[in-house]
């Protein structure tokens, strides 16, 4: 045998044992509910879909109206030795000051609550009992609310459940993917399994350290990233090697590498049993044309060596000019008690040399604070800010909902949002549109084949007036389902624009968390399991993102949120 057939063999074998997927061991965490008691049927229902991973069906119970809950007992329930059930539900509350749950019987104080104004859930150990008095406080009689909703009783168990991912086999195998009654149609290619959002992964030889472990995700993550195609690949970097310093120091710089190579803010990973450095800056940047700019200033002491706008030219003696936004403010980010040396080039063109050290924390100036809350702008304008998509994004919107009736213009404010949940993405979207919609679409990675996502028309109680002119704000911080949420507002809407002074990030797929068996402290965040490529009228948007309709022009820092804003004064006008 020659030397050339003995290396394509060793390369063969070597290769299998990095990416084959005998080796691996992948698991998920499978939620099992069993329910005690639900509350009695024949209230209204508001029909408020499940924002959870098992579907609720209960009614609405006013509790200033009446003030026995009376549930019904699931005979087939056995309740495991020892262990209490949690009670489960959701309120609205307006003017209360605080509600108290009893034992009918008994009399016992089983839970008190002070709830905020809004929809709040509830998710606490309870009792085993089938009526339950409500108390309730008004803190005023001005138009007090207090209805409670979807009412579960039970328990819950989790398991850990092996399996091997389609995502990485090609196989079709698996449950069908249940969107708890969400979506009227959903591809059949993509299953269940294929959309747990954590995982587990280890190798089956235990004794393998768990180097060896983090190298063989790590490859197996560059294997199936999704997107080579569409972001620019650094494809000059090295994976770290060096395990003598530790775990801490090895996983902080796969972090890195991960971050440098794929520049893709689906990608991170952390050691949660390492100290954490705390970096921060106490300037902030903003690129206008080619150049650097200051556009915040934390620390008061600094503001009498720099001004806003003024232009850095180099951090630590590297200059900046050709670096990425990622890469500046990497820079610019240090451990307390570190140091950072800057050249600046202030509003005449005269430079000048600024050394400064990183504190613990910076008082925020009162100029820099942002609209962070639902708000009234003048008589027919309402603005909201949602920072995640989430629950509590959804119940604020919901319970906003009155306020919007009369009004002409909502400005919605997703800039800075980095996504969150899909289905809630889409319960959010269904306070807009009034009939059943495309949500997106899935390519199958091994076929091909390209197919719809699409929501129900669920006609909710809450739905919003489809004549409410709605102004979407976005930046380059905007990503995966804030886009999806911008995207069919106005594709479904003629009264939606989107404004921002950038497109959005470009960042649109199924993020995941794996943790590994050997050490669940360590975690990877990435998009790189994803069975499907997320489409939009049959494009991809990673790495490009959505353009606004209206374009604003940022000639000045003082022209950026939170300083004027421009973008929300151009929202406001047009």
């Amino acid at each position: 045998m020659n030397t050339l057939v003995k290396n394509f063999i060793l390369l063969l074998f070597l290769f299998r044992s990095s990416f084959g997927y005998s080796q691996n061991s992948f698991a998920y965490l499978e939620k099992k509910t069993d329910t005690l008691y639900y509350l009695k049927s024949g209230y209204t229902n508001y029909n408020i879909p499940s924002v959870d991973d098992f579907n609720i069906n209960g009614g609405t119970f006013n509790l200033l109206n009446q003030k026995t809950i009376v549930l019904d007992k699931n005979i087939n329930t056995i309740p495991p030795l020892g262990r209490k059930p949690n009670i489960k539900f959701q309120l609205l509350t307006k003017n209360i000051k605080q509600i108290t749950l009893s034992d009918v019987k008994s009399k016992k104080v089983l839970l008190s609550i002070s709830p905020k104004d809004g929809i709040t859930e509830i998710d606490t150990p309870f009792e085993d009992i089938g009526s339950i008095d409500a108390e309730v406080i008004k803190a005023n009689n001005d138009g007090a609310v207090c209805e409670i909703k979807n009412v579960f009783l039970g328990y819950t168990t989790i398991n850990k459940k092996e399996f091997t991912p389609n995502t990485l086999s090609g196989n079709r195998l698996g449950i069908p993917y249940d969107s708890y009654g969400l979506y009227k149609y959903y591809p059949e290619f993509d299953k269940e399994e294929d959309n747990k959002g954590t995982l587990y992964f280890g190798l089956k030889d235990k004794n393998i350290s768990i180097y060896k472990d983090l190298d063989h995700l790590t490859a197996v993550i560059e294997k199936n990233y999704p997107f080579y195609g569409k972001r620019e690949i650094g494809k000059q970097v090295n994976k770290p090697i060096d395990t003598a310093k530790g775990v801490c120091n090895y996983v902080s710089e796969l972090n890195s590498y991960f971050r440098a190579k794929f520049n893709d803010p689906h990608f991170s990973v952390k050691d949660n049993e390492c100290p954490s450095k705390n970096k921060n800056t106490p300037i902030l940047i903003y690129k206008i044309g080619r150049a650097y700019k200051i556009s915040g200033i934390l620390d008061d002491s600094l503001s009498q060596k720099m001004s806003l706008g003024e232009t850095i030219i180099a951090i630590d003696g590297e200059r900046i000019k050709r670096l990425s936004d990622e890469k500046v403010n990497e820079l610019l980010k240090k451990a307390p008690n570190d140091s950072t040396k800057l050249e600046v080039e202030d509003i005449n063109g005269k430079r000048k040399k600024i050394d400064y050290a990183h504190h613990n924390t910076y008082k925020v100036p009162s100029n820099f604070t942002q609209k962070t809350q639902f708000s009234i702008i003048g008589d027919n304008i309402a603005y909201l800010k949602l920072k995640h998509i989430d629950k509590e994004s959804l119940y604020e919107l919901m319970a906003s909902k009155d306020q919007l009736k009369n009004k002409k213009k909502l400005i919605l404010d997703l800039r800075n949002n980095g996504g969150g949940d899909f289905l809630i993405g889409a319960q959010i979207l269904s306070q807009f549109i009034n009939s059943e919609f495309t949500y997106y679409q899935l390519k199958d990675k091994f076929s091909d084949t390209i197919d719809q996502v699409i929501v129900d028309d669920k006609k909710l109680a809450f739905g919003i007036s489809p004549q409410l002119e709605i102004r979407v704000l976005v930046n380059k911080s905007t990503s995966c389902v804030s886009e999806l949420i911008a995207y069919n507002l106005k594709k479904y809407s003629k009264n939606v624009k989107i404004i921002g002074i950038e497109n959005t990030a470009g960042a649109l797929s199924v993020l995941y968390e794996v943790f590994l068996e050997k050490n669940n402290h360590i975690k990877f965040r990435t998009n790189a399991f994803s069975r499907s490529k997320i489409m939009l009228d049959g494009k991809s948007i990673e790495g490009k993102g959505i353009q606004p309709d209206i374009h604003v022009n940022i000639k000045n820092v003082k022209d950026l949120q939170p300083y004027e804003d421009k973008v929300l004064i151009t929202a406001i006008s047009k």
